[in-house]
Order: C-alpha cells, then structure tokens, then sequence
C-alpha cells in the first residue's frame, strides 16, 4: 500500500472511510493519498504572511531614515516591495488553503473513497466514467499537466493532484491500474 502526501501514518485509514468502503463493498485498500492538514497549511502561510509584514516593518523604519538621495535608498525601497509581494501572496495562500479544505484519496479494488472536509462520498469503479488529465493554462505551466479529475456519474470531477517521488506517482499508478481494470477511460 502506498501513502503518497500523507498527514496520517500509512496504513491509518480514517473510520467514516473504512466505514463508507464496507458498507460499499469496495474490498481492501490498494492505496491512499492524503493532503497535509489545512489548518497546518493555514498555520504555516499566516506565519509567513506575519514575518513578511515585520521584515517590511523593519526595512521601512530603516529607509525612513534614510535620504531619498542615498544611493541605497533604491535598494532598501526594493527590498520592501519585495517583503510587501510576500506578505500578499502570503495571505493569498493562506486564504486558498481554507477554500481547498482537508482532502484525502483511497483506491480499493472495488472503487474509490474521497474524504473533503469530513465529508466522505464512496464510489463503486462501474460508477466512474473515468480519468481526464487536466493540462495548465497560464505561464509556465500553460500546456503542461496540472492534474487529473476523476470522473463520477451524476457527480462533480474530483480533482486529485500530483506528486512525482522518484520519478512515479504510485497513488496515480494503482488509481490508473484499477480504472484500467475496469475498463474504464484514461485520457
């Protein structure tokens, strides 16, 4: 089995999953990928955002004494706005994390259970219609594969991201694997 991101030890499946997978009757676990915690995520962004904004503080009180004629005025003044683009990406980070919540991945051999915020929806393979890669659309990742959605009957794509280890993706790999089994569309 394999654990790809995993805020849990591997192995440790929460209960309302292993709960929704028996009830579903999707068998045993192949694989799992469960996103760090977003409260942490949340933590660590806010955290940055806040030394950002005393660095900027710090830098302001030096330029401020400083003349506008000073050849390092310029250099000080950059370095603020730089302090200043870090806090508000920051924030910005910060504030996705809580829009995108805790989401967590399980590939069984019979189907597939996605956790979002405690909410968790089982899904049965003939109930899926398939595996669509999603490619990027701006700057440098225009064109280049940003992840996959997992297509649901009568449900909303779930989307599952990636994470290259060593060159594999595993979690991808079994998920791919099962739909294949299946027969079931990865495009």
């Amino acid at each position: 089995m394999t654990n790809g991101g995993s805020a849990l030890p591997v192995g440790e499946v929460p209960m309302e999953v292993s709960q929704a997978a028996q009830a579903r009757g999707l068998g045993p676990l192949v694989s799992e990928r469960q996103l760090a915690n977003m409260r942490n995520r949340f933590l660590l962004w806010l955290v940055i955002a806040l030394a950002c904004l005393g660095l900027l503080i710090g830098v302001s009180a030096i330029g401020s004494k400083m003349s506008v004629f000073d050849a390092m005025y310029s250099v000080v003044r950059f370095i603020g706005l730089f302090f200043c683009f870090g806090m508000v990406f920051a924030i910005g980070t910060a504030i996705r994390t809580l829009v995108v919540g805790n989401r967590a991945y399980f590939v069984y051999s019979e189907g597939f259970v996605y956790r979002h915020n405690g909410k968790v929806r089982a899904f049965t393979w003939p109930e899926t219609t398939g595996l669509q890669s999603v490619l990027g659309k701006r700057g440098d990742a225009a064109g280049k594969l940003s992840h996959y959605n997992l297509l649901v009957q009568g449900s909303e794509p779930i989307m599952i991201p990636i994470q290259i280890v060593n060159g594999r993706d595993e979690f991808l790999d079994h998920l791919m694997a099962a739909l294949n089994r299946h027969g079931r569309p990865i495009t």
